[in-house]
């Protein structure tokens, strides 16, 4: 789309035009890929988890070096305080509206509730968690 916009200007205005991406846009679009990242792992975790229950299948040796490749991905993307958190929410947070769910700041001592991906992206931000962010 970026590509697009500066062809257009350029058409319009020459070659001294140039287009940036504002800080709210790249924001928007951080929290959009973090929620939409964390709801396919959890998505990926539960589909593994019914198959075993509905069917006594386990496929974890058949999809463990895949979960290897995406966690290396999200530590590398996301930092490793901020994937820690999402490995814990995949792995332990089943129901998150039954039962409170804590993200502890051990520096302050201070435990902030968390009961959806979005609360949990709004608390890491918070912290200042997030590397390059």
């Amino acid at each position: 789309m970026k590509e697009r916009i500066e062809k257009a200007l350029l058409s319009i205005n020459g070659a001294k035009v140039k287009v940036e991406e504002s800080k709210k846009s790249k924001a928007n679009k951080h929290k959009k890929f973090f929620i939409q990242t964390l709801n396919t792992l959890v998505s990926l975790q539960e589909r593994s988890d019914n198959l075993f229950v509905q069917y006594g299948v386990n496929i974890l040796m058949y999809e463990d070096l895949y979960f290897q490749v995406i966690e290396d991905l999200v530590y590398e993307h996301f930092g490793p305080a901020v994937s820690e958190v999402m490995f814990w929410w995949v792995s332990e947070v089943k129901n998150p509206k039954d039962k409170k769910f804590y993200i502890f700041e051990e520096k302050s001592e201070k435990k902030y509730a968390v009961k959806t991906p979005t609360q949990v992206y709004n608390t890491l931000k918070k912290l200042k968690l997030f590397k390059n962010l």
